[in-house]
């Protein structure tokens, strides 16, 4: 059996499902921190459960856009912090900034690749027209069906 995207993309799906079972398990156990004996603090285990979590979300779900897989990345954080204080656990504006320190730490990358590719090849294009540009919205300005150009 040989290596495909595909197999490895089943695999990272896999494994996405995996970790968010244990993410759940984790942030709404019954147990606190201090019992898993991790050697550094609750706000560093949130950072590195997300920097996982968004990893394995931009590797299983290659054609979502990284701002959804983001902000999804930041709803689970909130969503998990809720559910931690309806089951009887601390909720902590500390643990959910270890959430958006993780979320940042995985996509800051992906947006500065994108910057780079931008500067690249639109590199006097105002962002309004690229916006204008992004595949959601059509290639061309649709009010005046010209290509847009640079000075």
């Amino acid at each position: 059996m040989s290596l495909t995207p595909y197999r490895l993309l089943t695999a990272l799906r896999f494994a996405g499902l995996l970790g968010g079972v244990a993410a759940l398990i984790a942030l709404t156990g019954p147990f606190t921190y201090s019992q898993l004996g991790l050697p550094f603090p609750d706000t560093v285990a949130h950072a590195l459960l997300f920097y996982g979590l968004g990893a394995l979300m931009l590797g299983a779900l290659p054609r979502s856009r990284t701002s959804d897989l983001a902000a999804a990345l930041v709803g689970l954080g909130i969503a998990s912090e809720i559910a931690q204080s309806l089951v009887g656990r601390e909720m902590s504006l500390h643990d959910f900034a270890g959430d958006l320190a993780g979320a940042t730490l995985v996509f800051l990358p992906v947006y500065a690749g994108r910057f780079r590719e931008l500067v690249r090849t639109h590199p006097h294009i105002t962002f309004a027209d690229l916006s204008r540009m992004n595949r959601r919205q059509g290639e061309l300005n649709k009010a005046s069906r010209q290509p847009l150009t640079g000075p």
